[in-house]
This record gives C-alpha cells, structure tokens and sequence, in this order.
C-alpha cells in the first residue's frame, strides 16, 4: 500500500484549498467544546453558505414540520456532524467544478454522491431507528476518497481513471492494483481524521463490498448503515455508471436482501429518484449534467436484454449450426473409418462388426446367417498383364455391382485384396443359392475398360449358412466354412459357387455346386 499517499489524505493536504469559513467550522467542531451559537456566528460571516445550510434545512431532505428562519435552529435540527459536512461540502463544491481535461469529472462525481445521498435517504424510511444524520453524512462523503486520492498524486489517479474506463472495470478494482487500497480506504481513512463516529467510518470502509459479505458484517456488527450504504451505493452506480442499465437486475435482486424493501416499493423509490437528485442539486446549487430518468433506464435495458437475447439466439443458432457440422463430419469420419477406400462399400472392420452383431442377434432358426465369400479369379495375372490401375478398375466395377445389393437384409463389403464378402440376414437357403448365382453371373457381365478393348472377369463363390442346428456356431465358424467352399470352388474351375449346405438330421457336410465353369478372363473386341 502507498503510505505517501495515505499520509496526504490523512493530513487532508490533498483537497481542493477551502475557504476561511470552511477551515474554521472543521476546526471547530473537531473537539467537542464547540457550542451551537460559536458555529453559527462562524458560519454567518459567509452568506452563500449560511443561506445554502437553511435551503437544505427547509427542503424535502429533511421534512421538517415547520419553516428554519435562523442558523442556530438549523445548526440544533441538523446537528453539528451535519452542518459541519455541509460546510465542508459546499466549499469542496465551489472548488472543485467542472472537469479537468483528461483528469476527475466533479460533475460525475457530485451527481454520484448526491444520488447515494438521495437513495439512503429513502432506502432509511423502510428501516426503522437508522441514524437520519450518520446516514445522510456516510451516503454523501463515502466516495471522497476518490477526490483526495486524485489530488494527493494526480498523475497516478489520471491512471486509474483511464484503465477503469478503457477496460470497463469498475474504478475501486483498478485503484488497488495500484495503490493497495480502494479509495473505500481512503475515505474512511479521511473521516476517521476529522473525528466522525467510528461506525460510520466503517460503514463508509466496505461500501463496495458483495451484498452477501455486507450482511455478515451486519450481523456480526450490529451496524445498520452498512446495508443502506451497501444498496444505495448499488443504486447510484445504476444512475451514474455508463453502462448503468446493465445493474437493473443486480440492484432489483440484490437491494432488497439488503433493505426489507419490496420489488414494488423499490420501483417506486426508483421513479422519484431523479426528481428528489435534481431537486437537492438546484438547493445546493451544484451542476451535476443531465441526470438520466428511471423510465430511460429501463429503455436502455430492455434494449440490453434484446440484443443479448438476439446474441443469444443467434449464438444457439451458431451452435445448432455448429453441431450439425460436427455431426456431419463425425458421420463422415465413421463412414470413412468403416469403408474401403477403393470400392465404396464397407471395409473389413465394418463387415466383422456387422456379422458378429447379425450372428449374436440371431434367436434360432427363425434367424438364419448367410455368408458369401467372392474371389476374383486369376487376379494376379490381370494385374501383371494389364497393369495395377486395370486391376484396380475391376475392383471398383465388382464393388459397385455388390454395392447395390445392400439393403436392410445384406451388406456388401471388401474383405481384402481382391475378396468380397455379403452378409445375408433371415437368408434361407434357396435365396443363398439364387444370390450367388446372380452375383456371378452379373460380375461376368462387367466390362473393364483397358485402351481400345473391354475386358471381363469372373469370380469363384463359397456359400455358408448358419441354421437350426447350428446354434453354437461363431461368425469364425461361418467364415471357415464359406472360405472352404470358396477354396473348393476355385479348385473345381472358377467362376462357380460351392454351397456349404447347413447340417439337418440327415447326413452332414453335403455340398453342391451351382453354375458351369466358364473361362476366367474373357477379351471383348
């Protein structure tokens, strides 16, 4: 914490230079020996601040029952801790006008103070047995800290101010990064100097503080003052803050947890606001600038609220947006991840996965598997005499034509190199056998495109069911055994398909074939 700037502000160095009067009415009621009629003859030597004291005594501030003609009434109705801050602020006024260039807004300043002032006033009637002069005291002079610390080392406060408004932190936050303390500190360090009671000064200590933490000090304390400053400064910062309708919702939640006050009564405090401001700056003769209306403030946010709900709605539009590309390119990952490259029908991880799921979903009979296991034929020697890109051609032209045999029933896939496979669900075996032969007489029917010619191939096919009687069987078990027919069918020519019969009470193992062996590669001038 800076100490040169706390000793300045103790001595009180730092304000703006008083007048003679001012001086001599802090004097003299720093102790405790001076007398009504000392104060007021001190006072009577200024005219402009004996005639501002009575405009305030008889003002709606105050109410009171009956006109003040002299100073010595208003000395004993306001009390000496009253007038003495009075007299201290109406010369802090007339030496502190206007706005330095690029340096403290008295105008703001004085409009924010009053407004506090204004608010505790009424925020007081719904709290009974507050002190009306503390009160009235702590609400005016709770942010003069700010003006002294401005004055003790104007260089650094200009600092402060500008940071607060650039980065729209609120100007306590920035004042303790630099000093230490807040100027929450610093006021409370001021009046304690000039004797003022000592729960006032600390009511004055934490007025910026959350309103849950200001009602365990409360609590703990007993001091009535910390609320009302707590929500009349709340209150203020709505008036006075750029930005201010922004608070609304905070000073309707966060007000009444501070002043047994309701949401109605709040609202009504706040449309008379301005008006009473206004009315205590003209009495004061203070020039505080245009003072916003609460009708204006609750136009600006309800403004605020549209354009966060139209931010709202177009962020959860950008989201909506957002998540069905994901979910696009989280579709294309999988179907990438679970599809041949080459041929555009699934790969061999998506065709283990599906017969596992189609053999383990399967309840007996009802829900036979069946199994077709491709080889083209004499591959090798395609490729070697017409080249990979050839070889390559007929694996897309095979890929299609089983593409289309996908549906909810079948899937088609590569099984590696150039081996397919189709999975057939609720398959009986007479439908194996016609899709075997179908497929082998449609893949002979393809033409492979190669320079001036069309090329054709054939393929050998093994066929596998998995039935009634074969309830334990694995996906495994239904592969070896479309594998070994596939095995046979290449062995017995090419381009047929050997079918695994299933077992049934009869003999077991029988085996037939379908189709006649035709040649394997096929020239097409």
């Amino acid at each position: 914490m800076s100490s040169s700037i706390l000793d300045k502000i103790r001595l009180a160095e730092n304000l703006p230079s008083l007048p003679t009067v001012a001086v001599q009415v802090l004097q003299l009621t720093h102790g405790d020996g001076a007398s009504v009629a000392e104060i007021a003859r001190v006072i009577e030597h200024d005219p402009a601040l004996t005639s501002k004291i009575l405009k305030v005594a008889n003002s709606s501030l105050f109410g009171m029952p009956r006109q003040i003609s002299s100073l010595q009434q208003a000395v004993v109705i306001l009390g000496l801790r009253t007038v003495k801050v009075m007299a201290l602020t109406f010369s802090l006024v007339e030496a502190s006008q206007g706005k330095e260039p690029g340096g403290f807004d008295y105008q703001m300043y004085w409009r924010h103070s009053l407004t506090c002032t204004v608010a505790a006033r009424l925020l007081a009637q719904h709290l009974p047995g507050c002190q009306a002069d503390e009160l009235f005291v702590a609400a005016l002079l709770c942010d003069i800290g700010t003006l002294a610390a401005f004055h003790a080392n104007k260089d650094a406060y200009r600092e402060v101010l500008a940071e607060s408004q650039t980065a729209a932190v609120p100007v306590h936050v920035v004042e303790h990064q630099h000093f230490g303390a807040t100027h929450e500190t610093f006021s409370s360090l001021l009046l304690d100097t000039w004797g003022l009671p000592e729960r006032m000064v600390k009511a004055i200590a934490v007025h910026h503080r959350e309103p849950d933490e200001l009602l365990k000090i409360t609590q703990a304390s007993g001091n009535t003052l910390v609320p009302i400053l707590g929500a009349a400064v709340l209150i203020a910062d709505l008036f006075c803050s750029a930005g201010g309708a922004s608070q609304l919702p905070i000073v309707r939640a966060h007000v009444p947890k501070l002043v047994p006050i309701t949401d109605q009564q709040l609202q009504d405090l706040l449309s008379v606001l301005q008006q009473e401001v206004e009315e205590m700056a003209a009495t004061w003769s203070i020039d505080i600038g245009a003072a916003r209306s609460y009708k204006e403030i609750q136009a600006e946010a309800v403004v605020q609220l549209a354009k966060l709900t139209m931010a709202a709605e177009l962020e959860r539009a950008q989201l909506a947006v957002r998540e069905k590309e994901l979910h696009h390119e989280n579709q294309n990952l999988a179907q990438k991840a679970t599809t041949d490259g080459l041929t555009g029908i699934a790969n061999r991880i998506a065709f283990e996965e599906h017969l596992a799921r189609s053999c383990g979903e399967r309840n007996g009979p009802e829900s036979p598997v069946g199994l077709l296991l491709l080889d083209i034929d004499r591959f090798k020697r395609l490729n070697d005499t017409f080249g990979h890109q050839t070889g390559d051609s007929a694996l897309r032209l095979v890929g299609q034509h089983l593409k289309g045999l996908n549906g909810e029933r079948r899937l088609a896939a590569r099984y590696g190199g150039e081996e397919f496979a189709v999975v057939v669900t609720d398959a009986s075996a007479d439908e194996l056998r016609r899709l075997a032969e179908s497929i082998r007489l449609g893949i002979q029917q393809l033409r492979i495109p190669f320079q001036q010619r069309q090329l054709s191939v054939t393929v050998s096919i093994g066929v596998a069911l998995l039935g009634a009687h074969a309830a334990d069987a694995t996906p495994a078990d239904l592969i070896a055994r479309a594998d070994k027919c596939l095995y046979e069918a290449k062995e017995t020519g090419r381009n047929r398909a050997i079918f695994h019969e299933p077992p049934t009470a009869g003999p077991p193992g029988r085996s037939g074939a379908a189709g006649k062996p035709q040649p394997a590669l096929v020239h097409t001038h």
